[in-house]
C-alpha cells in the first residue's frame, strides 16, 4: 500500500476506545490551551484585521467564532479563530508539529456545528495529532521547520473532515492525497515580521476540511502522493525524507508529546524565561524587591542551535524605526527577556500593542544588554533527546545527505550568524552529534511516554552594582518531562480568559469532562454573552 492508504486504513479504523486515556486527557488540555490562546489574542492588530475583513463577508452561520460569539459558516468560524490561535505564537506542539491550530479548531467547528457526539469529535482531534505531528517529523530534515510545516494543517484538516464525515478508506487516502496536491509552505520574510504570520494554519485547514468533502464527493488524489521520487512531497520538502516517523500507528502515539506553552512566543524561548523567572525570584528573595531594568548591567543567555537559530531569523525584521510588534518580538530571545524584565511578567497582554508601545525604551534598551551565545553541550541534549526517539537517525545518515542538510542549514536559516556559529563549526562537529544521537537506547517509535523535551537554556544577569545570578532550565514548564503537564494548560486557560470567574471555572471543567455534554455546549461557555 501507498503512505496515503496505511494513514486512511489507521484513521477509518481507529475509535475512540482504541485511544488511551492518558492522550485523550492532554488532548483536552490542548483544547485548554487552545482557547486560551485565542483569548491572548483579543487584542492583536492582525488577528483583528483578519476578523473584521471576514465580517465584510461572513453570513450567519452554525459555528462560533470563540471569543466573540458570532457565528457564521464553518469556514469562516476557522479562519478567524485560526488566525487568532496564532497570532501570539502562544500555541501548543508536539514532537513534531504545531498541530492546534488545525486539529482542535476544526474539530470544535464540525462538533457544534454538525452535531457529531464528543467523543467522535475529540477522537478526530487525536487522529489529526497523530498523523499531523508524524508528517512533520518525517521532512524535519529538510527546508521548512515548526511553525513553518503549514502543511501538516492541511492534512490534519483532513483528517478531521475525513473521520467525522465517516468516509471510506479509499475515500480517506484520497482526502488526505488531495489535502497535499498543493502543499503551502511559509516563507520567512512573512512569517518573521509582518501580520501576515496569523494566516498560517488558517487557510491549509480550511483547504483540508475541503478536501476530505471533494473526496466524499468523489473526486480523486495522488495515491504516491508522498513516495514519488520526481515531484512527491518528500522529493520537494526533504533533504532526507524519513518515512519510518509514520510507522507504529496506534502503538506509538506522538500526542504522548503535547506542550503547552507557559508564555506567548516561540517554544525556543521558553526555557529561557523560565530561568530568568527563577533568577528574577531570587533577586527579589535577596532584595525585597523586584530587579529595576536600571539596575541590569549585562544579560547572557546560553542556548542551543534551536533558540540561536530563531533569534537569528527574527534580527533582520526587528528595525530600530519601527515599532515593536508581537510578531517580530516572539522569536527574539533578548526582547522577550527585555519584556519579562521591564513587567515583571510575560503574558498575553505583555504583549498587546499598547503595553509593546509605551514601553518600548524600556524594552529596547534591555534587548541591548542582552547577549544570546550558542553552546554545543545543549545542542548535543537537543538532539539526543529529539533524534534518540527516531532510533539514531542522525548516525544512519549518509555523507552526500549530510552535506545537504549543511548546505540547507546554511541556505535556508539565519542570514548573518552574529553568534558565531557557521557551517564548518556545525560540520566539525557532526559526527559527535551523530554520535550522540545514535548512541540512546530508544528503538525507532518504540514508545513516546518517556520522551523529554529539551531545549536548554542558561540565563546570568549582572547588575550595577556588580551582583550576579544564575539559573537553568532544561525542559520547559507545561512540556513531557516537567510534572503537572496537564494543569499547566488550566493555568493557562484561567490566566488568559477574560471571562467572569464562574463561566471561566465552567468552561474549564466542560474541558476536563469534554465527552459528558455536546461540543456546542461547551463552545458556548467559550463565547461571551
Amino acid at each position: 500500500m501507498t503512505v496515503v492508504e496505511t494513514l486512511a486504513d489507521w484513521v477509518c479504523a481507529t475509535r475512540y476506545d482504541d485511544v488511551p486515556e492518558r492522550v485523550r486527557e492532554l488532548t483536552r488540555a490542548q483544547v485548554a490551551s487552545v482557547i486560551a490562546a485565542i483569548f491572548a489574542s483579543a487584542h492583536s492588530r492582525d488577528a483583528g484585521a483578519v476578523h473584521r475583513a471576514v465580517q465584510g463577508w461572513a453570513a450567519p452561520g452554525p459555528a462560533s467564532v470563540l471569543g466573540s460569539g458570532e457565528r457564521w459558516s464553518i469556514h469562516d468560524a476557522v479562519l478567524v479563530n485560526s488566525a487568532r490561535s496564532m497570532a501570539l505564537d502562544y500555541d501548543d506542539y508536539l514532537y513534531m508539529g504545531h498541530t492546534g491550530h488545525s486539529a482542535v479548531l476544526a474539530g470544535l467547528a464540525l462538533g457544534e456545528a454538525e452535531g457529531h457526539a464528543p467523543k467522535d469529535v475529540l477522537s478526530a482531534m487525536v487522529l489529526a495529532n497523530e498523523i499531523g505531528g508524524r508528517v512533520g517529523a518525517s521532512a524535519v530534515l529538510g527546508p521548512q521547520n515548526g511553525q513553518a510545516w503549514s502543511f501538516i494543517h492541511a492534512i490534519e484538516g483532513a483528517v478531521v473532515g475525513s473521520k467525522l464525515w465517516r468516509l471510506s478508506r479509499a475515500q480517506t487516502a484520497h482526502a488526505l492525497a488531495i489535502a497535499l496536491y498543493q502543499p503551502t509552505f511559509t516563507l520567512w520574510p512573512g512569517f518573521m515580521g509582518p501580520g501576515s504570520k496569523v494566516l498560517t494554519a488558517a487557510h491549509p485547514t480550511i483547504v483540508g476540511l475541503q478536501a476530505a468533502a471533494f473526496a466524499r464527493e468523489g473526486m480523486t488524489g495522488a495515491r504516491e502522493i508522498f513516495e514519488h521520487r520526481r515531484k512527491g512531497f518528500w522529493a520537494s520538502f526533504s533533504w532526507a525524507p524519513l518515512p519510518k516517523m509514520l510507522s507504529r500507528l496506534g502503538e506509538a502515539w506522538v500526542s504522548d508529546t503535547l506542550a503547552f506553552k507557559r508564555y506567548p512566543g516561540c517554544a525556543y524561548i521558553d526555557t529561557t524565561l523560565d530561568a530568568l523567572f527563577m533568577v528574577l525570584d531570587e533577586v527579589r528573595a535577596e532584595t525585597g524587591g523586584a530587579l529595576r531594568a536600571e539596575d541590569v548591567k549585562r544579560v547572557v543567555v546560553d542556548a542551543s542551535l534551536l533558540s540561536v537559530e530563531m533569534d537569528n531569523l527574527s534580527s533582520e525584521h526587528v528595525r530600530a524605526d519601527e515599532p515593536l510588534s508581537p510578531v517580530n518580538v516572539n522569536f527574539s530571545i533578548p526582547f522577550n527577556v527585555a519584556i519579562a524584565i521591564a513587567l515583571g511578567a510575560h503574558h498575553g497582554r505583555a504583549l498587546s500593542q499598547g503595553t509593546l508601545d509605551a514601553s518600548t525604551a524600556v524594552i529596547r534598551e534591555l534587548a541591548a544588554k542582552t547577549e544570546l551565545r550558542h553552546d554545543w553541550g545543549m545542542t548535543l541534549a537537543v538532539v539526543r533527546a529529539f533524534d534518540g526517539v527516531a532510533g539514531g537517525t542522525l548516525k544512519a545518515l549518509r555523507p552526500g545527505q549530510i552535506a545537504g542538510l549543511v548546505a540547507g542549514y546554511r541556505k535556508q536559516l539565519g542570514g548573518k550568524k552574529r553568534t558565531g556559529l557557521h557551517a564548518r563549526g556545525l560540520l566539525g562537529e557532526w559526527s559527535t552529534l551523530a554520535k550522540m544521537a545514535g548512541s540512546s537506547r530508544g528503538r525507532p517509535l518504540r514508545d513516546f511516554t518517556g520522551f523529554r523535551m529539551v531545549f536548554p537554556a542558561r540565563v546570568s544577569i549582572e547588575t550595577g552594582d556588580g551582583r550576579r545570578y544564575h539559573a537553568r532550565q532544561d525542559v520547559p514548564i507545561g512540556a513531557p518531562g516537567q510534572p503537572g503537564r496537564v494543569e499547566a494548560a488550566y493555568e493557562k486557560l484561567a490566566r488568559e480568559t477574560d471571562l467572569p470567574a464562574d463561566r471561566a471555572r465552567s468552561l474549564a471543567a466542560a474541558l476536563r469532562d469534554f465527552e459528558a455534554r455536546p461540543v456546542a455546549e461547551t463552545v458556548r461557555l467559550a463565547c461571551p454573552g
